[in-house]
């Protein structure tokens, strides 16, 4: 029995120093990393690897294709079971877009007519589709209605009021043949803001703005105005009239805008002179409208000459209009081919008078 007793000490000794070994090497063991699976895991098929393993996970590293597609099922299943998500992520697309064209719209407001041009009646267009495989590029004219026919849009294109740079956004937005399209919008030809100069110039008739608005200065040196004249009469589009002194320096500054009539004339003649006595007025199918200096053995042919000519070759109808005693109106009508054939006289013009080309 005394015998039997140091062995047992010995045996749980031997227990009791396994027991710790085996705690310590449970301390020591190292962890192992689980994942959970959580619907927008960047790779939910990988599987768990040891931290002291070769292949551990990088936290950043980019998601394989089939984790990509692996979300995006999910997302389409969220949107599925929760369409108020989508809603979310659309308005917040509206209201960006919405919010980018209200400050285009402001930053156009603060723009100096002087320094923009929109869109109008007549306007020649140069459109270009840099990304076509042959880079398309067209020339577009601006209908009545202030529309033109683009082609890859499908439809009308109303850009009437538009300036290029909002014509080319509205274009991307239209075009759905390719992604992304690439497009740019130059005008080639002004034609829709127009003024007329008339007066004691050398080339009366219609002046076409390249701008909203353009310094007085653009248009006397378009127009040649004369030296005698120092003084301008300026008919606004919205009835006003302004008189403007030529000899002021800052008369070169003031603006012109579309519809307005500029007439430049001398001091030195009386408001009650006899104007009409030295000019006749020449319209229509012409180069060069407006008033004109009149001389003595004036003919139609050298009136159309003067002017510049006519704009079209088939023209072949012109009317003359003249004051009679009453001081009415007397009509007189000429056929142009007919002049030039030597089968009619070439009529004889009379200061005051008014000459009308007809197409």
């Amino acid at each position: 029995m005394k015998k039997s007793l140091p062995l047992k000490f010995i045996a749980y000794t031997l227990i009791a120093v396994s027991l710790m070994t085996v705690g310590v090497a449970a301390q020591t063991e190292p962890e192992t990393v689980k994942k959970v699976n959580f619907g927008y895991s960047q790779n939910p098929k990988t599987k768990s690897k040891s931290t002291t393993g070769k292949n551990v996970d990088k936290p950043n590293n980019p998601p394989t294709s089939e984790g990509e597609i692996f979300d995006n099922q999910k997302r389409t299943e969220i949107i599925a079971e929760n369409p108020a998500v989508e809603n979310k992520e659309f308005e917040s697309r509206s209201i960006a877009s919405k919010t980018l064209e209200v400050v285009k719209r402001a930053n156009l407001k603060a723009v100096s007519p002087t320094e923009i041009y929109k869109i109008g009646v007549g306007d020649v267009l140069f459109i270009s589709l840099q990304n076509a495989p042959a880079k398309a590029s067209t020339y577009f004219t601006v209908l009545n209605d202030n529309t033109i026919d683009y082609p890859l849009a499908n439809e009308m294109v109303l850009v009437g009021g538009l300036t290029t740079e909002e014509i080319e956004d509205l274009l991307k937005e239209k075009i759905k043949l390719y992604e992304n399209p690439q497009i740019s919008v130059k005008v080639r030809e002004h034609a829709s803001h127009a003024v007329t100069v008339l007066g004691l110039v050398e080339k009366a008739g219609e002046k076409f703005l390249p701008r909203e608005a353009v310094p007085l200065f653009m248009i006397r040196a378009e127009a040649i105005v004369q030296p005698k004249a120092d003084l301008l009469i300026i008919k606004r589009a919205n009835a006003e009239t302004e008189q403007i002194d030529l000899k002021d320096a800052k008369s070169d500054d003031i603006l012109i805008f579309p519809g307005d009539l500029l007439e430049f004339k001398s001091s030195d003649n009386s408001p009650t002179g006899s104007t009409n006595s030295q000019f006749y007025f020449i319209g229509g199918n012409i180069k060069t409208a407006g008033q004109k200096d009149y001389h003595q053995d004036l003919t139609l042919t050298q009136a159309i000459l003067a002017s510049g000519g006519l704009r079209k070759a088939n023209v072949k109808k012109v009317v003359i209009r003249r004051k009679n005693q009453a001081g009415l109106l007397a009509l007189m009508e000429f056929d142009l081919n007919s002049i030039k054939d030597g089968k009619q006289p070439d009529p004889l013009i009379k200061a005051g008078d008014t000459i009308e080309i007809i197409n």
